[in-house]
């Protein structure tokens, strides 16, 4: 269905970390390398992992191959910390599922996004979570499931496993795009990130960026009310105040 004040816009693509979720950036960025290293601190030690992580990751965000980002990551992981791919899937695998969640506390959750998610539901718009793609997608799941967010009302979930490019390029947007079966003027998006989400406007996705800025003239800013104006819903029907 296609939303009630854009004719033509049939799908939302939502930001993760900092939109639909809230996210303690500053603990949390501390907090999961330490995490992390804990998982291969038997084959490397913390203070080899680390900048080794941050030169992995950075290399799977230029990903330009075949691979999924997962894919990527797991074997220049198996690579740099010298064990077989199977074990080093394994390794991230266990840090998804026991060592992110020690960190739950850094997550929260954020009622407007919650309650625009269920309306948009209800009307039949089709959403989807566009986050950056590094973690599989169980994790993704854990995530929406803290903010409150039940993970069953989006068509499709972003994630290490399906994607094969990274956020802040315009070629995620692209793959997305495809994988999606639609247009840039059938979509639209909404973040919170002034680096990360503006590029998609590059493929004609407008795009909406929640108290932040930006130079791009293509991009909307402002708050969770502004939002519901701009997506062409009813204030009323979402939020009470």
């Amino acid at each position: 269905m296609p939303l009630p004040g854009r004719p033509g816009v049939t799908t939302v693509l939502w930001d993760l970390d900092g939109t639909l979720v809230g996210l303690r950036q500053r603990t949390f960025g501390v907090l999961m390398p330490l995490v992390a290293a804990a998982a291969f601190r038997d084959v490397l030690p913390p203070h080899r992992f680390l900048p080794m992580l941050r030169a992995t990751l950075d290399q799977v965000r230029r990903n330009d191959g075949e691979l999924t980002n997962h894919d990527l990551l797991v074997r220049l992981l198996a690579e740099r910390a010298a064990v077989s791919v199977p074990e080093a899937d394994r390794r991230f695998r266990a840090l998804a599922a026991t060592g992110l969640p020690r960190l739950r506390r850094c997550f929260r959750p954020v009622p407007a996004a919650r309650v625009l998610v269920e309306l948009l539901a209800e009307r039949g718009v089709r959403q989807v979570v566009a986050t950056n793609p590094l973690w599989p997608h169980s994790t993704v799941v854990d995530r929406l499931r803290w903010g409150g967010i039940d993970p069953a009302v989006f068509s499709h979930i972003c994630s290490g496993e399906s994607m094969r490019r990274a956020k802040p390029r315009v070629e995620y947007y692209g793959e997305l795009l495809e994988l999606l079966g639609v247009t840039g003027e059938q979509c639209v998006m909404v973040g919170n990130d002034p680096v990360k989400d503006p590029p998609a406007t590059a493929l004609g996705i407008p795009v909406y960026l929640l108290h932040g800025g930006t130079d791009n003239a293509l991009v909307t800013s402002g708050d969770w009310h502004g939002l519901t104006d701009w997506l062409g819903l009813p204030e009323d029907s979402c939020f009470s105040s």
